[in-house]
């Protein structure tokens, strides 16, 4: 009679056979090995080199998730539980879980991938200092001009118009972000108004 059987050595599935369950192994690489019968129609899914483990009491084997959860096999680099399914990472989250490398001339900082500071991308040789004082510089004056658009909006014009003690501070504001420009090291280094 054909039987459709695995053999097993210490939990772990060495082969898959077809023919007399009970045939001699004596000199082959199954001697002594546990014998197992299993159904015809799951026989050509058993994987040699898996664990008995891995499979359910029909022979169908259990999903990965199913065999992390049941602490048979580790959580697999790269993957975290989303509800009861395992999913794989992003590749923002492999960067900020330290599984792959930032991009050249980023860092992450408080889980976040961030571009790394001009004076940074100076130390790692990715720009000169020339350039990173252009950087910085060209920063410092972008800055300059966000603040003063602050205080030029329709409505902050139109307040100022209004309230004279508004028009004061405002004036006051201006005149020391204007200021700014007088400081001994800018556009490199610059120490903002309140």
């Amino acid at each position: 009679m054909v039987s459709y059987f695995i053999t097993v050595s210490n939990g772990v599935i060495t082969g898959s056979h077809t023919g007399d369950i009970k045939a001699d192994f004596f000199g082959t690489p199954y001697y002594n090995h546990e014998r197992i019968e299993v159904p015809k129609e799951v026989y050509a899914s058993i994987k040699e080199s898996d664990k008995v483990d891995y499979y359910d009491k029909q022979w169908k084997r259990k999903p990965d998730y199913q065999l992390v959860k049941e602490k048979i096999i580790p959580m697999p680099e790269g993957y975290v539980w989303e509800g009861k399914e395992l999913r794989k990472l992003s590749q923002e989250e492999r960067i900020v879980a330290g599984l792959d490398e930032p991009p050249e001339g980023y860092k992450v900082e408080g889980c976040k991938i961030v571009e790394l500071t001009p004076q940074e991308k100076v130390s790692v040789g990715l720009i000169t200092q020339e350039d990173c004082n252009n950087q910085i510089a060209e920063q410092n004056r972008e800055e300059l001009k966000r603040r003063l658009g602050e205080l030029q909006t329709p409505e902050i014009l139109a307040e100022a118009e209004t309230d004279e003690d508004y028009a004061l501070k405002r004036k006051n504001k201006l005149i020391a972000l204007l200021a700014v420009k007088k400081q001994k090291k800018w556009p490199l280094e610059v120490n903002w108004p309140e």
